[in-house]
């Protein structure tokens, strides 16, 4: 056989199995046997930042993802189906996923946003589906309750403005050393410069005679302080 002879046959032999193999990857595309594209999780924390902070993206995918910002970010762009990554933010910052399947056919997208202040935002105690964050003597002749937050809600370089009394009776607020009595609906000045994180304790002073069935009843199980919230300058 001469030389062109088996120079051909060779070329054969590669084209046959790469053709059998497009024919099978069509047929798998056509079928729809490949995976949908899933995103899992993805998140970033904390949802609160201040301008050159840093946040955490975390993901959980069924494959590869591209991760792009705006404004934009570096470092992001294509990613493993799952992982972590530490980004540092000028801003608000919205980020995008987007996971793909061969050839792009199909893709799956999902964003989450990281806020900066000024920005007024909500936190407070919820009573939810009957397990009671309060408690309530009336010995004591008040119904508490607190909540933290952490560095899953917020950066610690976030301060605090103003505080506001969200609720229907007056309220005391108390953080750390500074404790404030807040009528409905108005605001707190004391805390104003002091770090966002801590443990904040809610306090509503029963009225005489006033049962802790009531006084719970009153406030909807629920209380809730808004806070003006503002970065380092």
């Amino acid at each position: 056989m001469s030389t062109a002879s088996r120079r051909n046959s060779w070329s054969r032999l590669q084209v046959r199995p790469l053709g059998l193999l497009l024919s099978m990857l069509l047929a798998l595309l056509l079928s729809g046997c490949l995976p949908t594209p899933i995103i899992h999780q993805f998140s970033t924390t904390p949802p609160v930042a201040c301008p050159g902070d840093e946040v955490t993206l975390r993901w959980e995918t069924n494959g590869p993802v591209r991760i792009e910002a705006t404004p934009e970010v570096p470092t992001l762009g294509r990613k493993r189906d799952t992982g972590t990554q530490k980004v540092t933010i000028s801003g608000p910052t919205r980020f995008h996923l987007e996971v793909y399947r061969v050839f792009g056919l199909k893709k799956e997208l999902t964003e989450s946003e990281v806020l900066s202040p000024p920005k007024d935002l909500e936190y407070g105690v919820v009573d939810a589906e009957g397990q009671s964050h309060f408690t309530c003597s009336t010995q004591t002749g008040a119904l508490e309750s607190s909540f933290q937050l952490d560095d899953s809600h917020i950066s610690p370089n976030v301060r605090v403005g103003q505080v506001t009394n969200m609720n229907v009776r007056p309220l005391v607020i108390s953080k750390g050393d500074v404790s404030e009595t807040v009528g409905e609906g108005a605001k707190a000045p004391g805390f104003e410069g002091q770090p966002a994180q801590g443990l904040w304790r809610l306090r509503v002073p029963l009225d005489e005679g006033e049962s802790c069935e009531d006084a719970l009843e009153s406030v909807d199980g629920r209380l809730i302080i808004k806070f003006q919230l503002s970065c380092p300058r």
